[in-house]
């Protein structure tokens, strides 16, 4: 491989004419914006951010659609594809030309243009401590007395052990607590994506516009003139910015006189030697290394899999391709499926898939994949429902709907998963698979296990369990305590769209528990289980705001007729239990009537 270096303005011309391309191995762009503007502080700060790999070839392979329109492109002798860089180099692409991103969000293809911003009122490093040794003059954390929470703040005076800071909104207050700034919050006092906070902040600016406009235009809007005293402090650090475009290189490393299946087996193993793939993205590359054309193939499936409110992508249909062509999970044999069986299985595997969500949506009321624990409980159901009918007889039906939920509430595949996968998928072509399937999974969390109010205490809404309760919403057809509007990830217009929220107000219930001496994590614990969470829509949300209980429960049963609106969501309506110090007879007992109704759903499926 030849060794060369790249400044990051030509790298990023030669993205935009196209001269630089992407191979059909590559991964879509998939950063957050976090990461766009982690990016940008590495190169102000001059810290290496990797290095870039190439592939110079004469036989041009199926090459992707990066995510720019492209500019007027040169006359080319030669294909240089980008093997290891797309992200970076995509990112910066968005950032130095204001240039949109095209990707997919949700339904739809929508242009996003990451619009990083940059303070040129920094605080130097050595204010930023990380020590407990505070001084006037630090940049910390404080904790706000509001809500608890700590926000980046100056400390401006000290009283035995009180602080006076200020805060970045402006806010002045004491506070009996602050802690060294984390790294998040030291990179945030550089650079942040444009938010309302810092976009009217005269100190806060576009970094595209900068690199449009020129360092002078900038100062010039700023009213920085020589005679400023901020001018050679504001000047050198929007120099220091404004010319890594072309003073900050990147290592690059040209591949020469290989071909496709060299070229795919160098990515693999460059990016294999990293975090930056998962086994299912090298498995993918090899696939469309030997099925050259398949990634369009699978990104158009996967429109129609995304307009169903299914969100799965290529890394998925590579782990179902594998399931159903070699019947287990793990990808180490890929070598050995030949073109042609990769094709005929990935007939099965759209059969599969379209069947399985029509099941999830229509039987097991799963109507947007977004709540699904783990999208490995559908590989089993792809498996089966690509050859047969899952609804074909009610034992059928009910044996894989009680299997499904029981794997998602006792999570089957949050560890171990492959191994898991592969004891599964062995039993699916037997005889009434569904009862093997539930044969393996209570072997591991013991058989007739059934869901107690302690298992439900404690429990946020990342847990499993809240998406059985959003499933007895659907099921018990709930509706939202302000609106009346049916609870349904369905439901069509902004203000309709389904939330969650307290039932007890987050901003009440951290006074309350703070006045009985709860420390930090009991308190967010105690406020943020599931049994203190209701489904409700976007308006329902906004109207309820953060009124007490005691006050809007006896407001919706008047205005409903009776406490059958809160017992859908398995509310037992009592106003003796809506005063906060009751606040703890309230989640027993709601803890409890969620346990038993999942209990009773799940029965009701055996009979």
């Amino acid at each position: 491989m030849e060794p060369t270096n790249r400044s990051i303005d030509s790298l990023v011309k030669m993205y935009l004419t196209q001269e630089l391309v992407l191979p059909e191995m590559q991964r879509k762009y998939v950063w957050k914006t976090t990461q766009v503007r982690n990016l940008i502080d590495s190169i102000y700060r001059d810290y290496p951010s990797g290095s870039i790999l190439i592939w110079e070839s004469n036989v041009i392979p199926v090459i992707k659609e990066h995510a720019f329109e492209k500019t007027a492109q040169s006359a080319l002798t030669r294909q240089l594809m980008l093997l290891d860089g797309q992200q970076r180099i995509t990112s910066l692409t968005t950032v130095l030309t204001g240039k949109t991103i095209r990707i997919k969000d949700g339904k739809t293809v929508k242009e996003k243009f990451v619009d990083v911003y940059f303070n040129v009122d920094h605080p130097e490093d050595k204010e930023i401590l990380n020590t407990e040794d505070f001084e006037v003059g630090d940049i910390v954390e404080g904790k706000h007395e509001e809500d608890g929470d700590f926000y980046s703040c100056k400390i401006t005076n000290i009283d035995k052990n009180r602080y006076y800071v200020v805060y970045d909104d402006g806010v002045e207050a004491w506070t009996d607590e602050v802690r060294g700034l984390g790294e998040e919050n030291r990179r945030s006092l550089f650079f942040q994506i444009k938010n309302k906070a810092i976009e009217s902040k005269p100190n806060w600016i576009s970094v595209t516009r900068l690199f449009k406009e020129g360092v002078g235009m900038i100062l010039l809007g700023l009213k920085i003139g020589a005679d400023s005293p901020n001018y050679v402090k504001f000047n050198t650090r929007l120099n220091q910015l404004y010319n890594r475009k072309d003073y900050y290189f990147y290592p690059v490393q040209i591949i020469r006189e290989k071909d496709y299946d060299q070229v795919t087996d160098i990515f693999i193993r460059v990016n294999s030697s990293g975090t930056s793939l998962r086994g299912s993205d090298l498995a993918l590359a090899q696939i469309t290394s030997g099925w050259q054309g398949s990634m369009k193939i699978f990104e158009d499936f996967l429109d129609t899999c995304i307009r169903a409110n299914y969100y799965i992508d290529e890394n998925f249909l590579a782990r179902c391709l594998v399931a159903l062509a070699t019947k287990q999970s793990k990808f180490k044999d890929i070598n050995r499926i030949s073109v042609d069986k990769l094709k005929d299985t990935w007939e099965l595997v759209k059969k599969g898939i379209e069947n399985t969500i029509n099941f999830l949506v229509n039987n097991a009321l799963v109507d947007n994949s977004i709540i699904l624990p783990s999208p490995y409980a559908m590989v089993p159901l792809i498996y089966y429902a690509s050859k047969h009918d899952i609804n074909k007889t009610t034992e059928s039906e009910k044996g894989f709907l009680h299997w499904f939920y029981n794997s998602a509430l006792w999570g089957r595949y949050s560890s171990s998963m492959e191994s898991k996968l592969n004891q599964d998928l062995l039993v699916m072509d037997g005889d009434k698979p569904w009862n093997a399937l539930t044969d393996l999974l209570f072997q591991t969390v013991g058989k007739g296990r059934t869901l107690q109010k302690d298992d439900v205490r404690g429990k946020s809404i990342s847990s499993p369990i809240f998406f059985l309760m959003y499933v007895l919403a659907r099921k018990k057809q709930a509706k939202d305590f302000e609106t009346g509007a049916m609870i349904n990830l369905k439901n069509v217009g902004n203000v309709n769209q389904i939330e969650y929220d307290h039932i007890f107000p987050r901003s009440k219930l951290e006074k309350f528990l703070t006045e009985k001496d709860y420390g930090d994590s009991d308190r967010k614990k105690f406020i943020n289980e599931i049994a203190n969470i209701g489904f409700l829509t976007k308006k329902g949300n906004i109207i309820k705001t953060n009124d007490d209980p005691s006050k809007y429960f006896p407001d919706i049963f008047n205005k409903y007729g009776g406490k059958d609106i809160f017992e859908r969501q398995e509310i037992t309506y009592d106003t003796n239990m809506l005063e906060y110090d009751k606040y703890f007879d309230f989640l027993n007992t709601r803890a409890g009537n969620i346990a038993n109704s999942i209990n009773t759903l799940l029965d009701d499926l055996k009979k």
